[in-house]
């Protein structure tokens, strides 16, 4: 299993026993490549390429926009240009970007940056290499995140949240392994897509799906409860599922960055109770919420948090700001080996 973050990609190559199935933590490709850039910062090319095919962006456009900006001038093929935007659109009319027919499209010695999310042949390698045995490897699953784009919608957070979660959660919510893509993505996900072809290119089983939350609380989150709520406290996003007897029915999704423990608290309230709109969460600049099942607030039985940001956002009842209970640091990895397991 791969799961790509903000920061880190995780790997977990499951044979069967959690507690000894290799494990990688990795610096994430959008988190490396931002690096890269920095350094360019005191001395701003005059032009770079960019080849390759969609993948996070979030620290590398940034700093891609501020060498566009210094005036630097970017040629790139479209699948990598997908990573500033998913609005080929909104591409084309970006001031200091010009698109590319191919690679032969660049300029004669131009420096080339490419964008992926994850080499799984590399990464299998490595494995390999390491003395993992490989042979009977039946499917991968790729975990990246995808805001998409279509016409029909106003901007990319509605869009994700419509065709990603509430278009599965339905009126009656659904079982968490039905919110997997197990056939080639929608092109309105061109970052799903290309992590699903990058399966296909190394002859396995490719799942993948937007959130690596619901799958992992197949494995990792051990509950009797029948009504309970897992958040994710991740680096870019916080993200709260909400569960009645093993199926999803409600999804709450905002960024990490535009949100404190006070708001946050008062939210996720609102939102188990259904008081909450999904307008009101998208105007308040996260994605979206929806709930088919509310509850009253002392009716979930467990609260469960995990991710980087957990003390950050740390939400619970009693004592106040405490959670039920957290998923230790080293979850990531161990709650992958979990879903895997299933």
């Amino acid at each position: 299993m791969i799961d790509v973050g903000v920061g880190t990609t995780d790997v977990v190559a499951y044979t069967g026993d959690p507690e000894y199935s290799a494990r990688l933590v990795l610096p994430s490709r959008t988190s490396v490549l931002a690096r890269r850039l920095r350094r360019l910062r005191g001395s701003p090319p005059e032009v770079l390429g960019l080849v390759g095919r969609p993948m996070g962006g979030g620290p590398f456009t940034r700093e891609l926009r501020r060498l566009m900006e210094s005036g630097t001038r970017v040629y790139a093929e479209l699948p990598a240009a997908l990573t500033l935007s998913n609005d080929v659109e909104e591409l084309r009319r970006m001031e200091g970007l010009e698109l590319v027919e191919g690679r032969e499209g660049l300029p004669d010695g131009v420096r080339t940056i490419e964008t992926y999310d994850f080499r799984a042949r590399r990464l299998l390698g490595f494995l390999e290499g390491e003395g993992v045995e490989l042979e009977d490897l039946r499917w991968v699953a790729a975990c990246v995140q995808d805001h998409g784009y279509h016409p029909d919608y106003e901007s990319n957070r509605r869009h994700r949240f419509e065709r990603l979660f509430r278009r599965y959660l339905g009126e009656g919510g659904c079982r968490p392994e039905e919110m997997v893509f197990r056939e080639r993505p929608p092109r309105s996900f061109p970052r799903l897509r290309a992590a699903y072809e990058e399966l296909e290119r190394i002859g396995v089983e490719p799942l993948v799906m937007d959130s690596k939350l619901p799958v992992a609380m197949l494995g990792r989150v051990e509950s009797e409860a029948e009504r309970l709520l897992v958040i994710d406290y991740g680096t870019g996003h916080v993200t709260a599922f909400l569960f009645e007897d093993e199926r999803v029915v409600g999804v709450y999704e905002h960024h990490s960055r535009k949100l404190d423990r006070s708001r946050f608290e008062e939210q996720v309230r609102a939102f188990v109770e259904g008081r909450l709109s999904n307008e009101e969460v998208y105007r308040d600049g996260g994605h979206g919420c929806c709930n088919v099942a509310p509850m009253g607030w002392d009716e979930v039985e467990e609260v469960i948090g995990m991710g980087p940001r957990r003390s950050e956002f740390g939400l619970g009842r009693e004592p106040r700001g405490v959670p039920d209970r957290m998923i230790p640091a080293y979850g990531p990895a161990m709650y992958l080996t979990g879903a895997a397991g299933r």
